[in-house]
């Protein structure tokens, strides 16, 4: 299934822990393992599951620490140990480039509040424009505009011109 570890996928996490068997005794491990963990093993493994599997420390686990997992999965490392299979895509859990209350809409709306503000962007004025109601300092304002309204597009650049391509 997508977004869950197959048998396939979960191989070379077995080897790195230490697993040593043949391919018909991972097929049997694997199968136990899904079992162990309330997965169908047709399903494959979801990440959720493997996150608790991996910070387990009692002997039901398989603790890795982050160096270890990053090891694994080439961080790091030279260009003749990278894995050749690049992810399909990577969730960006923190962000460094807006102010946290510019951050707050997409990451609820698109990330289910999952992408967090760098202590970096807590530390900027949270912006230069005033609420027309409460007279506060924020970043951007929405509202309801009229039928009438006809939309106006103007390019907004910081005074660092090497930032502009990064907007």
């Amino acid at each position: 299934a997508t977004g869950s570890l197959s048998c396939e996928d979960l191989r070379p996490f077995a080897d790195f822990t230490g697993f040593s068997g043949g391919p018909a005794a991972w097929l049997e491990e694997y199968s136990e393992l899904c079992r162990s963990l309330g997965s169908a093993e047709g399903e494959g493994i979801d990440l959720g599951c493997f996150r608790n599997l991996v910070d387990d420390t009692s002997e039901e686990g398989c603790y890795c620490s982050n160096a270890e997992l990053a090891e694994l999965a080439g961080i790091g490392s030279s260009p003749e140990t990278a894995p050749t299979k690049v992810p399909a895509s990577v969730m960006l859990r923190q962000q460094y480039r807006m102010h946290p209350s510019l951050n707050s809409f997409p990451s609820e709306q698109f990330y289910g509040g999952l992408v967090g503000s760098d202590v970096s962007t807590r530390q900027r004025p949270a912006g230069l424009l005033a609420h027309p109601r409460t007279s506060r300092h924020c970043a951007t304002i929405f509202w309801p505009s009229p039928p009438s309204f006809n939309e106006e597009v103007q390019e907004v650049a910081s005074r660092d011109a090497s930032t502009r391509s990064k907007a």
